[in-house]
């Protein structure tokens, strides 16, 4: 993403990051690099849902899970990168094999 691509509170973010020398900030990821926004929101308009990575009662690394609609669909475990930025230990493509399993169930 390139600078004028990203949201204004990204911009602000890489700012205050660049100020205070923190390291680079990513949003959340899968295991291949893709940033998960860029999967979660067009499958939430496809299924007409919603999809959230939640963490109940969890310590890190605990996995957590994913919750489609407020019910737990199924596990996603995470770690932090060098940087400290979340990254989902699910492919883009297992990911949305287990998204929709999920709606194939109902």
């Amino acid at each position: 993403m390139t600078g004028t691509d990203k949201p204004k509170w990204w911009r602000d973010n890489e700012r205050l990051r660049a100020e205070m020398g923190l390291a680079e900030y990513r949003p959340p990821r899968f295991a291949d690099g893709v940033y998960t926004h860029e999967v979660v929101d067009p499958l939430e308009a496809t299924h007409n849902c919603r999809i959230q990575f939640i963490g109940v009662n969890t310590r890190y690394p605990d996995d957590w899970e994913v919750r489609i609609d407020g019910t737990p669909a199924f596990e996603i475990g995470r770690h932090r990168d060098e940087s400290g930025n979340t990254v989902y230990e699910m492919t883009v493509g297992a990911f949305r094999e287990a998204v929709d399993e999920h709606f194939a169930n109902e």
